[in-house]
């Protein structure tokens, strides 16, 4: 039992008798009114009143909004083709079409903002439109430039192997924003690719590989003057629902990995020495032709993507060809959710609908893209 809308629960439910039962329901169109019978103690004639708004957000699952939501699975042709943008005045001002994008960047883990002004401001504008930004020891926002003597590799203008951010720490960030202010240097495309595609293909082809990269945990470390982090995580890492293993998140950043225990290191030593290195295969497919999406961000352009399911890198570039500017900030996973769920009950419309119907690409959905989105959507159902 709560108080007024957004209080705490009043009442502890271990109170509520166990044979508690509706004596009579009525329904008027808005709510739903239940007298009970064998009642808590003290709450004789209880009526409860129920809106319309509540039920909606009770109906809501959590496979539409949470972790464990329903999504595409991604290569090269199916962004290409699944792309969605949608423009600053639209994403900041019109909820409608916000709501699409929301449903987009559930779905692919991945939206574009286009139109953008010009200023550095932009991308904090662009993030707390989702949530509050994500505050780490680089800042509440940041920017990505090539400096001399750089202790990252992203401040230089090297080639970036594909990763993840921040996985040295507890809570990775859930999402990222990466603003494009100029970018006029040859080379420096950024590339994507898709961790869950990768998952899908190990698991149906390599399902021994797939089951050691879930059980191996490797060590991801950042250490200098001002910082000190380090954790481990597994690379696949699974949820148990009704016998069945859902992918929750995947864990890869090589450029940022620690010393991995004797212990680990010995497994995976032995697994190497009978077969392929499963780690070995996961990133030779990650970063094969068919599975990465190439672009190059044009100033005005922000990227929106779930840090750990989208691995991101970027192209060598010359930096004495011109600017490169990116300003980047995150979001976490929590705040995501929640827009998401408050996406789903303002504009049901929006998440009702197929994936197909969604999609406002300019270009056709591939057949067998439909195909695949129709398959999975009948058995997220």
């Amino acid at each position: 039992m709560r108080g007024p809308k957004h209080e705490a629960a009043q009442l502890n439910m271990v109170a509520i008798p166990r044979d508690i039962a509706a004596d009579s329901v009525q329904w008027d169109g808005r709510q739903l009114e239940v007298r009970w019978k064998t009642d808590i103690e003290g709450y004789t004639n209880h009526v409860t009143k129920y809106s319309a708004e509540y039920l909606f957000d009770r109906s809501v699952k959590k496979s539409d909004v949470g972790s464990l939501r329903f999504r595409v699975n991604w290569n090269k042709r199916k962004m290409a083709e699944l792309q969605h943008w949608i423009s600053f005045e639209d994403y900041m001002n019109d909820d409608a079409k916000f709501a699409v994008a929301m449903r987009q960047l559930s779905i692919l883990g991945m939206v574009f903002v286009k139109d953008i002004p010009d200023s550095r401001e932009m991308v904090e504008k662009v993030a707390t439109r989702m949530g509050p930004l994500r505050n780490t020891f680089y800042g509440p926002t940041w920017d990505v430039r090539s400096v001399p003597d750089a202790k990252n590799v992203a401040y230089t203008d090297k080639p970036l192997e594909f990763h993840m951010d921040l996985l040295y720490m507890n809570e990775p960030p859930g999402f990222q924003l990466l603003h494009c202010l100029q970018n006029s240097c040859e080379g420096g495309e950024t590339l994507f690719s898709d961790t869950f595609q990768v998952e899908r293909r190990m698991r149906n082809k390599y399902p021994d590989d797939a089951d050691q990269l879930a059980e191996t945990e490797l060590c991801y470390e950042y250490a200098h003057d001002y910082a000190n982090y380090k954790n481990t995580w597994p690379v696949l890492n699974y949820t148990e629902l009704k016998n069945n293993k859902i992918l929750r998140n995947v864990n890869y950043s090589p450029p940022f990995q620690g010393h991995t225990s004797t212990a680990t290191w010995r497994k995976m030593m032995e697994r190497m020495r009978k077969s392929p290195s499963p780690l070995g295969r996961f990133a030779s497919i990650l970063k094969s032709e068919q599975n990465v999406f190439e672009t190059k961000l044009e100033p005005g352009q922000c990227v929106i993507f779930e840090n750990r399911r989208v691995a991101h890198s970027r192209n060598q570039f010359n930096a004495s060809s011109g600017q490169r500017w990116l300003a980047g900030a995150y979001v976490d996973e929590d705040a995501l959710f929640s827009q998401f769920a408050r996406c789903a009950r303002d504009h049901p419309e929006a998440w009702e609908k197929t994936f197909a119907d969604i999609t406002t690409t300019s270009k056709s959905v591939g057949a067998a893209a439909r195909e695949e989105t129709k398959e999975q959507l009948d058995g997220a159902k």
